[in-house]
C-alpha cells in the first residue's frame, strides 16, 4: 500500500473519533492515536518511546501523545512533528451531523446541504474530501503518523524525530501548553537539539484563481486586554450624585472597538482591528442601584508590539474615555437642572486608570492574607468549572474589593489565553538551518510536483507555533504580572516558554471552509505530495 493511501485510511480513522473540543471526545482521539502508535513493531519493542501524557486536573481527562524515533546514526538534532487533535462542533451540518465524522458519507451526502458554487464545484470535481476535521486537522495528524511508521521501518537518518498530538487548541490550547515542560525537559535535562518543527494546519487559499500554495514562517499572536470599570453607585433618580459604570466601559468599547490604530502589520500583512468578545455589567439582580461594576474584553491580534506598548496606548485610550464621560455627565447635569429648575447635586470624581499589576501590588502591601484567600476562591470558581475568562473576571473583582482607597477607577489587565506572535527569521543558525531546508523543500516540490509553493510571513488564523519559544522583545515579568489568573487559574508558564529554542514553520495540506459545514480536504495535495513534502524537510535538517 502506498504512503498516500496508508494516510487516507488512517485519516478516515481519526475523524471518525468526534474530538470536538472541550469534550471527552479528545481523550478518546488521543487514546486512538496512542493505540495506533503502540500497534507499530518499532514502539512495541520500546514501549519508552512514546506516552500518554494525562494533563493535570482537566475535568475531561484530556492528554497530549508523543512518540520518538531515532535514526540509524546517534545524534541530538531532533525534528518536531505537531498538530492538534480536537475539532470544532458540527451544528451547522443540520441534519447531516450523524455523518458528519464519517468521511466517505459525508462527501457522498454533502451536496444535500444549500453549497456555494465554489464548493459545489470542489464537490463535483470528486478532489475534495468533506467532513469535519479533515482539513482541521486530522490530515495533519494522520501524514505525522504513517510518517513516523515510515521512519521507524527505514530509520535511514541522523537524529530523531518526535512526533505530538495535543488536544484543545480549538479552546485556549490547554495541549500545548500542558506539553511545554515536557519539551523543555527534553531540551534541558535529555539535551535534545530542536532543529526544527512542523506545525500542521492547511494552507488556506485566499481566492478562487490562486496556482499555489503557502508555507507559513511564523503565526500571529493575540492578546485579551480586559477593563475593569468601577463607578459609583447610586439610585437610578438621582444618577448625578453616582458614577455608571456602563457609560464608562461603554465609551471604551466605542473608541476601541475597530479602532485601526491598533492594527500591526508587517509587510503585506496586517492583523484585523480589535473587537469586543464580551461586555457587561456585574449586578447579580435586578434593583433600582446604578451598577457598581462593568467590564468588557477584546480580541487583539499582534506581530510585533510589545506588551509593554501596548499597555501605554491602552491606558491612554482609557484615561481619554474616562474625561469624555466625566463632561459629558457634566453637560448633561447643566442641561437637566436647566430643563427641572432644580439645584442638581452630583459627585465630584476624578478620572483614575491603574493596571491590574499595580493594583495587586497595593492590596497585597496591605493584606498579607490576600493571596492564600484568593487562592482558596479561584479552587472554588474552577469546581463550578467557570472559564477561565470568567475566573479573570472574578478575580479582578475580588482585588479590587479588598483595595481600602477604592475609588471610580478602570483597572486594566490581560485574560486568557494569550498567544505570543512568532517569526522565524534566520538569526540564529538553527533558524537559519530550517529556511534552507524550506527553500530546498519549496524548489522539490515545483520540481517533482509541478506545485508553487509561497512563503507568507505569518499564519494568521492562530496556532499551536505560539508555543514553540517567546521573543525577546516581549517583557516578560511585566506580561506575566498583568495576565489575570496567571500561575494559578491559567497555567502557561512564560519563563518556560522563553527557555524554549524551537525554530518553526506552519505547513500542512490544502483545505477550504475551516469550521463550516463545507470543510473539505484536496485529496492530491495534502494526501500525496505534504507528505513527500514533510519527508524532504526532516531529511535536510537530519542528514
Amino acid at each position: 500500500m502506498e504512503l498516500k493511501d496508508k494516510i487516507y485510511v488512517t485519516l478516515k480513522q481519526l475523524v471518525a473519533v468526534p474530538s470536538i473540543s472541550g469534550t471527552v471526545g479528545e481523550k478518546h482521539a488521543a487514546e486512538k492515536i496512542y493505540e495506533m502508535i503502540g500497534d507499530m513493531p518499532y514502539f512495541k519493542a520500546r514501549s519508552a518511546k512514546y506516552g500518554f501524557e494525562a494533563m493535570d486536573g482537566d475535568p475531561s481527562g484530556r492528554a497530549f501523545v508523543w512518540a520518538m524515533v531515532d535514526g540509524e546514526e546517534e545524534s541530538l538534532d531532533t525534528v518536531l512533528l505537531n498538530a492538534h487533535l480536537d475539532v470544532v462542533d458540527i451544528e451547522g451540518y443540520g441534519h447531516l451531523q450523524p455523518v458528519a465524522f464519517d468521511i466517505e458519507e459525508c462527501t457522498k451526502r454533502i451536496g444535500e446541504l444549500e453549497l456555494d458554487e465554489e464548493a459545489r464545484l470542489d464537490l463535483e470535481s470528486g478532489q475534495w474530501i468533506f467532513g469535519r476535521g479533515t482539513a482541521d486537522i486530522k490530515s495533519g495528524i494522520a501524514s505525522f503518523i504513517e510518517i513516523i511508521r515510515d521512519l521507524s521501518e527505514s530509520r535511514k537518518f541522523k537524529g530523531k524525530v518526535l512526533f505530538l498530538a495535543v488536544p484543545g487548541e480549538e479552546s485556549n490550547s490547554e495541549g500545548m501548553i500542558s506539553a511545554i515542560p515536557f519539551l523543555l525537559k527534553l531540551q534541558k535535562e535529555e539535551g535534545i537539539n530542536f532543529v526544527g518543527a512542523i506545525i500542521s494546519e492547511c494552507s488556506i487559499p485566499k481566492n478562487d484563481n490562486e496556482d499555489f500554495k503557502r508555507i507559513y514562517m511564523g503565526s500571529v499572536g493575540k492578546i485579551m486586554p480586559m477593563f475593569f470599570c468601577a463607578g459609583k453607585e447610586t439610585h437610578a433618580s438621582e444618577p448625578f450624585q453616582g458614577l455608571n459604570p456602563v457609560s464608562l466601559v461603554s465609551e471604551i468599547s466605542r473608541r476601541l472597538e475597530e479602532n485601526t490604530d491598533f492594527c500591526d502589520s508587517v509587510g503585506s500583512q496586517t492583523t484585523p482591528p480589535p473587537v469586543v468578545l464580551r461586555q457587561t455589567d456585574l449586578k447579580r439582580h435586578y434593583s433600582v442601584q446604578t451598577p457598581a461594576y462593568a467590564v468588557s474584553y477584546f480580541n487583539m491580534m499582534t506581530l510585533t508590539k510589545t506588551v509593554t506598548q501596548l499597555t501605554e496606548d491602552l491606558a491612554d485610550l482609557a484615561m481619554e474615555a474616562f474625561v469624555k464621560v466625566l463632561m459629558d455627565t457634566e453637560e448633561k447635569r447643566y442641561i437637566f437642572g436647566e430643563i427641572s429648575g432644580e439645584d442638581i447635586r452630583y459627585s465630584e470624581i476624578e478620572p483614575c486608570v491603574m493596571t491590574y499589576r499595580s493594583l495587586l501590588a497595593k492590596v497585597r502591601d496591605i493584606d498579607i492574607e490576600f493571596h492564600n484567600r484568593l487562592e482558596g476562591k479561584i479552587g472554588t470558581w474552577k469546581n463550578l468549572n467557570m472559564d477561565s475568562q470568567t475566573i479573570a473576571i472574578n478575580i479582578v473583582k475580588e482585588t479590587f474589593e479588598s483595595y481600602t482607597k477604592k475609588r471610580p477607577m478602570v483597572v486594566i489587565s490581560y485574560i486568557p489565553p494569550y498567544y505570543p506572535h512568532m517569526l522565524l527569521d534566520g538569526s540564529s543558525e538553527k533558524g537559519e538551518g530550517l529556511i534552507k531546508a524550506i527553500d530546498d523543500m519549496i524548489k522539490y516540490a515545483s520540481d517533482k510536483f509541478g506545485e508553487k509553493i509561497v512563503k507568507e510571513q505569518f499564519f494568521m488564523g492562530i496556532s499551536d507555533l505560539s508555543y514553540t519559544g517567546i521573543g525577546d522583545d516581549q517583557d516578560i515579568e511585566s506580561l506575566s504580572s498583568n495576565i489575570v489568573g496567571y500561575g494559578s487559574s491559567y497555567d502557561l508558564q512564560l519563563e518556560a516558554l522563553s527557555m524554549l529554542d524551537i525554530p518553526a514553520v506552519v505547513f500542512g495540506g490544502e483545505g477550504k471552509d475551516i469550521h463550516k459545514n463545507t470543510e473539505r480536504l484536496n485529496k492530491r495535495y495534502s494526501l500525496e505530495v505534504v507528505p513527500e513534502l514533510y519527508k524532504k524537510v526532516i531529511f535536510s535538517l537530519l542528514k
